[in-house]
């Protein structure tokens, strides 16, 4: 969705260079790496009660193996007292990470700073910090400009959602394949019928699967696609289940009477299933975070480009991994009918926006912590 503006940041940093080169020049040799034991242990105790809570184990994973990256590529790197130069180092390391990927590198560059951002908020106000303010300061303003210059990254509270007649959305969301999906569902189920003889859900609930849709998975996809449409009916009420039935839910009679209220929510937990994990995986976050992106941008007059034919040439090991479950993701979208040409874009359709940006808002694609609703 097009690249960041690396040049202005740059700019903003080549006005300190010099400076931050004096200023370390008288302690570049006293500089001890060190990482202190229980640290990162405490640092996850401190963001239980912060925005960052939910996700503590993920952030403190992500800050753990950054710190250990920098320090074993910057000798001298101290984990308590980074300098001007430090932070020098690291916003030229992830602007290559943004620059090598244009499709991923974006998010992870983003995750990364953030992260370490919350890291040294965390120093500072535990009073681990052990440098000066100054560098301290000098460190914060070099990250947070990094942040600030990121025009790329949408929020769900950029989109403006059009004036859609519910008779249009009703049948905008009835053609989709999901509705037709959930159709058969509701007829095989009937009045009732026994967990156990619903042999994909039933291998589901006793793996404890992660529905995260890996699509190098064993699963077939067509498995896949049939728990996407078990979890929304769950997600909507439109059947239930205990530990040995499904039967007709709640909702069951707004769904055949094709309640607009219950086709939205629908596609809405359909939208939150897919591009929301269970478990740890960061090639799988960053497809889901890409995809996200990829609906928001297709809810505004600058759609992102549909690029049907994948090079992958170069691309090796978790790097190929992650590009290949992007493509799996967009595409998915296509199939689904919620992401459609617009000449050489992608668009969200005007009636299908109200829902899918629920479900965008709802989405959690760095892990799900409430994932058992759905069942």
């Amino acid at each position: 969705m097009g690249s960041k503006g690396p040049a202005s940041r740059g700019q903003k940093r080549a006005a300190k260079t010099k400076a931050r080169q004096r200023r370390q020049q008288s302690s570049a040799g006293s500089h001890v790496s060190t990482f202190p034991a229980g640290l990162l242990e405490e640092f996850g105790e401190w963001l239980a009660d912060r925005d960052m809570g939910e996700h503590a184990e993920r952030v403190v994973g992500l800050v753990r193996t950054t710190l250990t990256q920098i320090d074993r590529a910057n000798p001298g790197f101290s984990v308590t007292s980074w300098t001007p130069n430090d932070a020098h180092f690291i916003v030229d390391a992830v602007e290559r990470i943004e620059e090598s990927d244009q499709d991923n590198g974006p998010a992870a560059a983003t995750n990364i700073v953030v992260t370490l951002l919350e890291f040294l908020t965390f120093l500072d106000e535990t009073d681990a910090w052990t440098g000066s303010d100054e560098d301290f300061s000098h460190c914060m303003e070099d990250l947070t400009d990094f942040i600030d210059n990121d025009p790329d990254v949408l929020d769900p509270d950029d989109i403006e959602l059009p004036d859609v007649p519910e008779s249009e959305e009703s049948t905008a969301l009835s053609g989709l394949p999901l509705i037709a999906g959930l159709d058969a569902l509701v007829a095989r189920v009937g009045a009732g019928i026994p967990v156990a003889d619903i042999a994909e859900l039933a291998g589901a609930l006793a793996d404890d699967h992660d529905h995260d849709h890996d699509h190098d998975h064993e699963t077939a996809p067509e498995d896949l696609t049939a728990l996407d449409y078990w979890a929304v009916a769950f997600a909507t009420n439109t059947l239930q289940a205990n530990d040995t039935d499904v039967t007709p839910g709640t909702e069951i009679g707004g769904f055949t009477s094709r309640s607009v209220d219950i086709l939205r929510s629908a596609v809405t937990h359909h939208i939150r299933h897919q591009l929301t994990l269970s478990e740890v995986d960061i090639s799988m976050a960053l497809s889901n975070t890409f995809a996200l992106q990829t609906l928001l941008a297709a809810m505004t007059d600058d759609l992102p480009l549909d690029n049907p034919e994948e090079d992958y040439e170069g691309l090796e090991g978790e790097d190929l991994r992650t590009a290949q479950l992007i493509d799996y993701r967009v595409r998915a979208l296509q199939e689904q009918g919620i992401l459609v040409p617009n000449e050489d874009a992608l668009e969200v359709p005007a009636a299908l926006r109200p829902a899918v940006l629920a479900g965008v808002r709802l989405a959690e694609p760095f892990g799900d912590h409430d994932h058992e609703e759905a069942f």
